[in-house]
Order: structure tokens, then C-alpha cells, then sequence
């Protein structure tokens, strides 16, 4: 079973067609942050999508606020794509399918991961 300690920052992202998608620039485990989210939301009168992803990021990333919830819940992966104009992307654990020692490999293409 893969878990968040066999994915560190600087992997290479490859999809489920072979292509590389970009690299790991952050790791969020599953509900590591849920108490702190969940007190902060209890006393603020914050959107509670935002101030969740203040929680985890420190800054809101831009993130539709159903996929944003949906990731809080189950942790994720940011990954930083490569070139000037590719923008991050944000992967499920459900979406990785194995790792190797410097490769994360996805079990869907990058279209499919911009659409879950």
C-alpha cells in the first residue's frame, strides 16, 4: 500500500500514458490539519473553504472549492509543472498508482487529474 511517507518533494510525476506531468512540490496527508481547521471554522466567520487552505498553505491556492474539499479530506499531492506557462496540479492519493525511488506514476492521465 502506498502511503505519504514513500512521496517526498522533487519527484518526478509521470501519468498513466507515460508523459511527465511536472514535479512534487508539496505533500498533504489525509486530515493531518482537520482539528486545527475545525476549531478555526468554529469561530470565524471565513468562508471555511478558505480558511481551510490558509490552514494548510498559509495562503489560499487557486483551487475550485469543490475539489478543494475534497483533497482536504483525503490528502493530496501539489504537483509543479514543467515550462513557463504549466500551472500546479493537485492529485489524490486515490490517483497515484505506484512509486519508485525518485517516480511517482499515476493510474490516469494529466487530463483526467485536471478533471477529478
Amino acid at each position: 500500500m502506498i502511503t505519504y511517507d514513500h512521496v517526498v518533494k522533487g519527484m518526478l510525476v509521470i501519468d498513466s500514458e507515460g508523459r511527465e506531468v511536472g514535479r512534487v512540490s508539496h505533500v498533504e496527508p489525509a486530515n493531518e490539519k482537520i482539528a486545527d481547521f475545525e476549531e478555526a471554522a468554529s469561530v470565524s466567520t471565513q468562508d471555511p473553504i478558505n480558511l481551510m487552505l490558509t490552514a494548510i498553505f498559509g495562503a489560499t491556492p487557486r483551487v475550485p472549492k469543490e475539489l478543494s474539499a475534497r483533497l482536504f479530506r483525503a490528502g493530496f499531492v501539489k504537483i509543479s509543472g514543467h515550462g513557463l506557462w504549466s500551472g500546479s496540479r493537485f492529485a489524490p492519493m486515490a490517483a497515484i498508482d505506484r512509486v519508485d525511488d525518485s517516480r511517482i506514476y499515476l493510474s490516469c492521465t494529466a487530463h483526467q487529474l485536471d478533471t477529478m
